[in-house]
């Protein structure tokens, strides 16, 4: 851990365990939407990551993923992280489907899923990686 940062995002207050991580109380969206929301480009300009190789985002946001993805994906190519790592909850199938063709689309391929048995039976965590468009 000596050579990576990590930074948790929650709406809600969290605690970072000491010398472990930092916390940023925020809401993902598009600035605007939800209200009080930060697009991801402008959480890597404040953090100074803009030029930063963005290795994992772990990302569970309560079904707020069909609605992020689409506005993270409009980020500059450079900016997308090379895994993600995402529960993705019960929606409406046209929802999933359309979320994990969007992932597709920016050349993301699953590389691990697996029950979320905490949340309940419908609930799966997803790892994805982004290959090379070539």
């Amino acid at each position: 851990m000596p050579h990576c940062e990590i930074h948790t995002f929650d709406q809600n207050r969290h605690v970072c365990p000491n010398n472990i991580c930092v916390f940023h109380q925020i809401t993902f969206g598009n600035g605007t939407h939800p209200n009080n929301s930060k697009s991801w480009t402008t959480i890597l300009e404040e953090l100074g990551h803009t030029q930063r190789k963005i290795d994992v985002l772990k990302i569970d946001i309560e079904g707020g993923e069909y609605s992020f993805f689409p506005f993270l994906m409009q980020s500059p190519t450079k900016s997308l992280p090379q895994q993600i790592l995402v529960e993705v909850h019960p929606n409406n199938p046209n929802n999933i489907h359309a979320f994990f063709e969007l992932l597709r689309t920016y050349h993301y391929v699953i590389f691990n899923k697996e029950p979320n048995l905490l949340a309940g039976h419908e609930f799966f965590e997803f790892a994805l990686l982004k290959l090379n468009p070539q």
